[in-house]
């Protein structure tokens, strides 16, 4: 397992990305190739390609939605500060929902990039929270 040495784009400074995330079927990742079941890519944050064609797609679609074009580089800033802001926002609650899931707190730093310790600092208490509300039987 490779670790990015200089921190990715956005990020607040104490994330690890991995370069290479090694696949448990020993496959590349290359697109359009099938994984084992208990291959888990998702396991780690990592960039690759698949990420930089989903943001580059959901800015053109953002800006586009809003009557504007993705090659404007107004229009490119407003939409990454909504996808960044929505983003961070679902965090707490995903957190909370894997911490029912039975998930460690090592296990949601992992795929958070962080440390377990920086996880339960920035969303225990959310997640305590959630965990106490009465259950609404959705």
């Amino acid at each position: 397992m490779f670790l990015v040495s200089c921190l990715p784009r956005g990020w607040l400074g104490d994330e690890r990305f991995l370069v290479a995330p090694s696949c448990s079927c020993g496959l590349t990742g290359a697109p359009f190739e099938f994984h084992g079941p208990d291959c888990d890519r998702a396991s780690h944050p990592h960039l690759d390609e698949e990420t930089l064609a989903l943001v580059d797609d959901a800015v053109e679609s953002l800006a586009c939605l809003r009557g504007s074009v993705g090659s404007d580089a107004g229009a490119v800033l407003s939409c990454l500060a909504s996808l960044i802001a929505e983003a961070q926002g679902r965090l707490p609650d995903a957190v909370a929902a894997a911490r029912d899931q039975d998930y460690t707190w090592s296990e949601i730093g992992t795929r958070l990039a962080i440390t377990a310790s920086a996880a339960r600092s920035r969303y225990g208490r959310h997640a305590r929270w959630v965990a106490g509300l009465p259950d609404r039987g959705d």
